[in-house]
């Protein structure tokens, strides 16, 4: 992952941490109806990260979008009283904004013109 020669690879690496995050929800949550959305929306986190690792600029646009909507939710669900630990949230929160910055600048930059033969 780390070898790829992506300009998306660093907020990749900030979506994978939010996916495994995501993903051990239901090991701390006791598989509720709560860790196991989280561990759906884990499954979609960790295919958007493989994603990325291509030179998709259309997808790096859309993860930016996705990873803004989805720490507003875990900052919802942050306060709340559910089954999943809070820590579990705070750190998607961190993941997910990481993920939004590295793909902000990398998105801020003008795309690599492609040779036309």
């Amino acid at each position: 992952m780390l070898n790829s020669s992506s300009p998306y690879r660093f907020g990749a690496m900030f979506v994978t941490l939010s996916a495994v995050l995501h993903l051990i929800s239901p090991i701390f949550g006791g598989f509720s109806q709560d860790a196991l959305m989280l561990f759906a929306a884990g499954v979609v986190y960790a295919v958007i990260a493989r994603g990325l690792m291509g030179d998709r600029r259309w997808l790096a646009y859309l993860t930016f979008l996705i990873l803004m909507i989805g720490s507003v939710v875990a900052l919802t669900y942050a306060w709340s009283l559910g089954p999943v630990p809070s820590w579990i949230y705070v750190g998607i929160i961190f993941a997910d904004w990481g993920g939004v910055l590295a793909l902000f600048v990398a998105l801020w930059r003008k795309p690599v013109a492609v040779a036309q033969a």
